[in-house]
């Protein structure tokens, strides 16, 4: 999209603003937009409030896991309302996947046409608390999750689905307001939202881990245990840099994950336990690879 510039009598420049864009934005009377400079580019920024953003879909032939993926990815792109079209009665599946959501509610159907809507109202403003929580959470469910695998072992699959989708709705919600705001460099954008998306994946890789023994029961032996832990330290650390910006940080988590790959050869063979130990290096290997998107984010 081309637009001319226009030379004004005060030596000033002017272009003219797509109207798409104004529309869609909500730019009113005199408002302030944010223009940053990058090399050749004008980055052109809304700071303020953004258009409701609707969309109709037709799931038709489609099974409850389908719509569930469906739904929570609209939901995370930052869609305000879904009108869902289908061939036959989904609430019950369309419920269900709304508890992964935090402030969409199924408002109306009528037949078997569903409007889900978000009414919340939530402020995604403050990214920062929802990242923090995140992190949070997940450190958390990691902690859990070595105390029981060598404590009582009480947890069960079922009370651990519970966990997880708690933790599923964190990221949710966090990569849903990475989507609802705007950034003056895009490519710190694609990296937050880049970073939210593998606390997702870290999560998930915890509920495996821990699932494996719930469903196995396998050996375990106390260098298992520190080889878990230290996994988890890693997962920390990496928590650190992000908050605590330092450089020397990064290089050690990578040693970390380095010396644990190498311990890891040596201990116990059986498939269960392969399980596991593969699990935990997971994890290590997802925390160091946070460490890069930090330092995109974080140099200038």
């Amino acid at each position: 999209m081309k637009r001319r510039v226009i030379k004004q009598a005060n030596q000033a420049y002017t272009i003219t603003l797509p109207i798409e864009w104004v529309r869609k934005n909500n730019i009113e009377k005199n408002p302030e937009i944010e223009v940053t400079i990058s090399d050749r580019s004008l980055i052109i920024t809304n700071q303020g409030s953004i258009e409701h953003k609707k969309i109709k879909i037709n799931i038709k032939e489609q099974k409850g896991r389908n719509i569930s993926r469906i739904i929570t990815s609209l939901y995370a792109k930052g869609i305000d309302e879904i009108e869902i079209e289908s061939d036959k009665d989904i609430s019950s599946e369309i419920i269900r996947s709304l508890k992964s959501t935090i402030g969409f509610a199924l408002i109306s159907q009528k037949e078997n046409k569903f409007t889900i809507k978000d009414i919340g109202g939530s402020n995604y403003s403050d990214l920062d608390e929802i990242f923090k929580r995140v992190f949070q959470m997940i450190l958390s469910f990691y902690e859990s999750a070595i105390e029981d695998i060598f404590g009582e072992e009480k947890e069960t699959q079922e009370s651990l689905v519970s966990r997880d989708n708690e933790i599923n709705k964190f990221c949710y919600l966090l990569e849903r307001a990475i989507n609802k705001m705007s950034y003056k460099d895009p490519i710190i954008g694609r990296a937050i939202f880049t970073y939210a998306f593998s606390l997702e994946k870290i999560g998930d890789e915890i509920q495996r881990l821990w699932r494996t023994n719930i469903k196995y029961k396998p050996k375990k032996s106390k260098e298992l245990k520190k080889l878990i832990e230290q996994s988890y330290e890693g997962l920390g650390k990496s928590f650190e840099f992000y908050y605590q910006f330092n450089i020397k940080k990064a290089e050690e988590i990578a040693n970390l994950r380095d010396r644990l790959r190498e311990e890891s050869m040596s201990l116990s063979k059986d498939k269960f336990t392969i399980r596991i130990i593969r699990h935990s290096l997971k994890i290590i290997e997802e925390a160091t690879d946070l460490n890069q998107l930090t330092l995109m984010i974080k140099l200038e």
